[in-house]
């Protein structure tokens, strides 16, 4: 049985928390292991404040520091076995915890990510049809991330990029895939 530490950085999304920390409080009561719930905010909110004490979760402010830094600090307050960081909350399915936990505790996976396709806004490559993928998830064994020393602390928008391809160039086991994917690999 995993416990699992979530965290989800709303410096920007603020007006999601509530839904996802709702959904989140859904997926963890149908799980056998426990989840933490951290989020990082960029400066305190009273409203904020009030829901995370409602969900039973844990803020962190955090203001003036790069990406790889906030999630660092974050990493480091949780005591979780598994540690999980969610980019796009609003658009993960009911299931995404539990998938996470069938691959990492019962298939042995050191690490997964869920990616999701983001359109271009460039107008010229939406018309060729080319959409980046961006990761949803990212979720790594705490063992794994300690052994790698967490993310780049100097890094913005490329920091589970850079550690997901440190994890890979230190041959851990990592399951990549959009979440249809993983529900399939991990049936």
């Amino acid at each position: 049985m995993n416990t699992y530490s979530v965290v989800i950085d709303f410096r920007r999304g603020y007006s999601r928390a509530e839904r996802c920390l709702a959904a989140l409080e859904k997926l963890a009561e149908r799980l056998d292991g426990e989840v933490e719930r951290w989020f990082i905010v960029d400066r305190p909110r009273l409203s904020l404040g009030k829901l995370a004490e409602r969900y039973g979760a844990r803020t962190l402010t955090l203001s003036g520091m790069a990406r790889g830094a906030r999630l660092n600090a974050a990493a480091n307050c949780s005591h979780g076995d598994v540690l999980v960081f969610i980019e796009s909350p609003s658009e993960l399915s009911d299931t995404w915890l539990h998938e996470i936990d069938q691959a990492l505790r019962l298939q042995a996976w050191d690490a997964l990510v869920l990616v999701a396709e983001r359109r271009s806004v460039s107008a010229w490559l939406s018309r060729i049809g080319r959409a980046r993928l961006h990761t949803q998830v990212f979720a790594v064994q705490r063992v794994w991330f300690e052994r790698l020393g967490g993310f780049d602390p100097e890094l913005e928008g490329r920091a589970e990029r850079d550690l997901l391809g440190r994890l890979q160039a230190c041959h851990a086991r990592v399951l990549q895939c959009r979440p249809e994917e993983c529900r399939r690999s991990v049936s």
